[in-house]
């Protein structure tokens, strides 16, 4: 890993068309999973709050690549409260981003474009804050078409490749290749200790 620096990242301004342009790709992602083709099944999505925390989020983080970082943490602060999504300005995710279910969302570091997150994913520190991989210290980077499955997490300095999955109660704390697929442990069925005696066959006459 090459240690960098989240501002050599972050400073440039972000414009309003580009801000426009990827709030309007998050619709698309949504639409095109769930269905929108009347304005009633549209509005219905966009009220939703794995959409409204995209949209607060993209708001909140052109403010801050504009300089108005109060404004910024004001609107992360009201996503927070709004949708117990929990996307700071500092991350930075790529386009038609769609989050599946929302509650306990947590996403620090750089996501890239059509990532798929579902309910309690986390990426974020832990590991190391003194590494910087280009997502802010300790924080990971996510390449493009990642999927995120409930209560998946990425913890740490580290990079997920292109196209990989990672599967419901997937810990990721090192590098992931592109295309690959992780999986937790499988769950393992302790039977009480007396399931497997004989039953008892009464008293003998």
């Amino acid at each position: 890993m090459t240690d960098t620096t989240l501002d050599a990242h972050t400073d440039a301004p972000l414009s309003w068309a580009r801000t426009r342009a990827l709030i309007a790709s998050d619709a698309r992602r949504m639409f095109a999973g769930n269905g929108g083709g009347s304005l009633p099944q549209r509005m219905f999505w966009l009220l939703m709050p794995t959409y409204q925390a995209l949209f607060w989020y993209r708001l909140s983080r052109y403010c801050f690549l504009r300089g108005w970082r109060n404004t910024a943490r004001l609107l992360f602060l009201f996503n927070l409260y709004r949708t117990r999504v929990e996307i700071p300005p500092t991350t930075d995710i790529g386009e038609a981003c769609l989050i599946g279910h929302a509650s306990g969302v947590v996403l620090y570091g750089r996501i890239g474009a059509r990532a798929t997150i579902y309910g309690d994913a986390k990426i974020g520190g832990g590991i190391d804050n003194s590494i910087d991989i280009g997502a802010g210290p300790g924080y990971p980077i996510l390449g493009d078409d990642v999927t995120l499955g409930y209560r998946a997490a990425v913890l740490g300095p580290f990079r997920v490749g292109d196209g990989a999955r990672l599967g419901p109660f997937a810990l990721a704390v090192y590098d992931v290749p592109a295309g690959a697929k992780l999986r937790a442990r499988k769950s393992v069925i302790m039977r009480p200790a007396d399931a497997a005696a004989p039953a008892s066959q009464g008293p003998q006459a």
